[in-house]
């Protein structure tokens, strides 16, 4: 089962959009079968973070990505604002601290309720807020590291039900794999071709990504097609196989180094030409970014200062924030190696 991500307008002066977002909330957490406990946890940091923002920004956004990875389930709360910023993180999330006459538990108050929670803030400029809640309240978050290296937002085009892009993310024999897939155009058409190359990869974990995209080629045919990016990480050799067939963006930021990964013309399940497959290496911890064209590719990692050592749903939201074009789906994959 897969459930959309959502995103929630959050507006000045108008109390109706936390009462939403809180519901919208409570409806994803239903039919994820969350506990009765975690519901009411990711009711409560929802209602916070859409609250901040009417009050210290202005205006903003709340995105709920919901996932499912290695038989786990949860929700990443997203607070998307480009409001004033935060001056002193540290503090603002001290109970009590509040520049807006409130009493000053909003932040405090979700860290406390998140398995997972970081702020993101630069002055002038806004912030964004992250929390993540398991369905289930006992996770054993150090049990899971695998889940907390990965961190993604994945929306439809405003106006459509179904998303055109998909993300799936396999761990199978020591190696991990991680795709993202476009389906031409957007709608129900273009989520059948991505879902159907997510079908590809589940059913072959043990394949490269030239391997890959040459089955989801065949399984395609019947589809509008996709572009199609996948990379398969052996963390102990430090090397990643990646392979790429259209407007897919792949970089692999490691220190100061920023490989883009080389995909090649075509759509997957239509016209292809020659699939080559790239290896990468690197040393000491490394991030890698897989977007759909729904994101602009123009930024650096010098407009971000401190952005790569965050967690990285919180990279996958700041850049959605700031990089979105808004007329396509979008997706962000972001992974901490």
């Amino acid at each position: 089962m897969s459930v959309l991500h959502r995103r929630i307008p959050i507006l000045i002066n108008d109390q109706s959009c936390i009462g939403h977002a809180r519901r919208q909330a409570a409806a994803i957490a239903e039919s994820l079968a969350f506990s009765e406990t975690a519901a009411g946890n990711l009711g409560i940091i929802v209602t916070e973070a859409a609250r901040n923002i009417a009050l210290h920004a202005g205006s903003g956004e709340i995105v709920l990505a919901p996932w499912t990875m290695d038989g786990h389930v949860g929700v990443d709360v997203l607070a998307l604002d480009r409001g004033p910023g935060i001056a002193d993180i540290a503090r603002a999330l001290e109970d009590g601290f509040s520049t807006a006459g409130t009493a000053g538990t909003g932040l405090g108050a979700m860290r406390r309720l998140a398995q997972e929670f970081q702020v993101y803030s630069i002055l002038r400029a806004g912030t964004v807020v992250f929390a993540r809640v398991f369905a289930r309240q006992n996770t054993n978050i150090a049990a899971v590291r695998g889940i907390s290296r990965v961190g993604v937002v994945n929306l439809a085009m405003q106006g459509e039900e179904h998303c055109g892009d998909a993300w799936k993310v396999v761990h199978s024999g020591g190696r991990s794999l991680y795709m993202v897939a476009d389906g031409l155009g957007h709608g129900k058409d273009a989520a059948l071709a991505s879902s159907r190359a997510c079908e590809v990869l589940e059913q072959n974990p043990s394949l490269f990504p030239e391997q890959l995209l040459d089955e989801m080629h065949r399984a395609l045919r019947k589809t509008r097609g996709a572009a199609i990016s996948i990379a398969t990480l052996n963390v102990g050799q430090r090397t990643l196989h990646y392979a790429g067939a259209g407007n897919i963006a792949g970089v692999l930021h490691a220190g100061r180094l920023h490989h883009n990964l080389v995909s090649m013309n075509g759509t997957v399940g239509h016209v292809v030409g020659r699939v080559r497959e790239f290896l990468y290496t690197w040393e000491g911890e490394a991030i890698l970014i897989l977007s759909s064209d729904g994101l602009s590719s123009r930024w650096t990692p010098e407009q971000y200062p401190g952005l790569l050592g965050k967690h990285p749903a919180l990279i996958a939201a700041v850049l959605y924030r700031d990089h979105c074009r808004g007329r396509d789906d979008v997706t962000v994959l972001v992974v901490r190696i």
